[in-house]
């Protein structure tokens, strides 16, 4: 996920948050009975702190991750059992858990995780002087385009499917999603659920006042829609983030693992274009030269995926009707948040209109 621009610096979940290193050499104490040797604080996301860890006798290195204050319990799971699922059913290269409390009352108030850390580079971070992808050449980027393919063939065929919708509990059941909400039966419940909390947010954040009656008069219309049931649009696992940012490469381009995994779970195949294979869908070569080689591999893609068109506007008006970045502003009263306001509004108003085209 992009960060925000500055003049929209918000209060995310890493606001204010800190870990030492004397709380990572009690914690690898206790846990692991393990003493540090070298303590770094990485590139933390919006939803989380990461520090690089190497132990005393230990020819391996560690991932710390310190789970954002947002969220209790679900979230820290969720990725724990994502990556056991995905160890067990393919191939993926991808970390593997050494110890993790998903209990806030433990002596560090927070949850957190350890795992095994990849060796490599990220192929593409926020910060400029470390952003590779954008060096490569057309030729480099399909070469990893072809690994990411396998890899995500391998999440959606060789892991089981499950009718429900939500993230993986830690037995292997599919239960709510991060937000705590779920799990569903059908698409069109999991759409609901989710437009439901949009315009709970929308009524009760004041920040959205000025743009509130136009918003709700659009989604109104919107409800009054004769919507198909999308019941053939399956349901596969879902990473929901796998962009090249969180790809490890050696520098030969060899895919070492895949991280991030604290939003995938059991989702309807759309979902995955919704928030994946960025930048790698904004150049059109490589965009066809994605969908080829995924639908070489049995893989659904939006040329596919039956009703991908309507599905995607559906999914852009969920997430204008109250954009993450305009919630939990440091600073709502900078000039540039009523200007993205009204820009969310007319988009809002904008897909409603284009989705009543789409179904006539």
């Amino acid at each position: 996920m992009a960060s925000c621009p500055k003049e929209l610096e918000r209060n995310g979940p890493t606001k204010g948050m800190r870990f030492t290193r004397e709380q990572a050499e009690k914690l690898f104490e206790n846990y692991l009975n393990k003493k540090l040797s070298w303590f770094e604080i990485g590139e933390g996301g919006l939803n989380n702190l990461i520090f690089f860890i190497q132990c005393q006798n230990d020819d391996e290195q560690y991932v710390l991750k310190i789970c954002g204050s947002a969220w209790t319990k679900i979230k820290t799971e969720s990725e724990v059992s994502a990556i056991l699922i995905v160890h067990k059913y393919t191939k993926i290269p991808l970390p593997k858990i050494i110890a993790y409390s998903s209990d806030k009352t433990n002596e560090f108030g927070v949850e957190w995780i350890v795992m095994t850390r990849l060796k490599g580079r990220s192929l593409r971070s926020s910060s400029k002087t470390h952003d590779i992808w954008p060096e490569l050449t057309i030729d480099e980027q399909k070469l990893v385009v072809d690994q990411l393919v396998e890899y995500a063939s391998q999440l959606q065929n060789s892991i089981p499917r499950s009718n429900l919708i939500g993230n993986y509990k830690l037995n292997g059941e599919v239960g709510t999603n991060s937000e705590g909400m779920g799990p569903w039966n059908n698409y069109k419940d999991y759409y609901n659920d989710r437009l439901k909390q949009q315009i709970k947010i929308l009524n009760e954040d004041p920040l959205f006042t000025s743009v509130r009656d136009d918003i709700m008069k659009s989604i109104k219309e919107f409800q009054t829609f004769n919507l198909p049931d999308f019941s053939d649009v399956p349901n596969v696992f879902t990473h929901n983030d796998l962009g090249v940012q969180n790809i490890i490469e050696s520098k030969d381009l060899n895919i070492n693992g895949i991280i991030d995994w604290e939003l995938a779970g059991s989702y309807p195949v759309c979902e995955e274009y919704f928030r994946s294979y960025k930048p790698i869908i904004y150049n059109e070569q490589l965009t066809i030269y994605l969908y080829d080689q995924l639908e070489k591999k049995n893989v659904l893609t939006p040329r596919t995926i039956k009703h991908y068109s309507l599905l995607k506007k559906m999914s852009d008006l969920l997430q204008s009707v109250v954009p993450w970045y305009l919630t939990c502003l440091a600073n709502p009263e900078h000039p540039t948040v009523e200007k993205e306001l009204n820009q969310a509004r007319d988009k809002v108003i904008l897909l409603v209109q284009q989705i009543k085209q789409e179904l006539q």
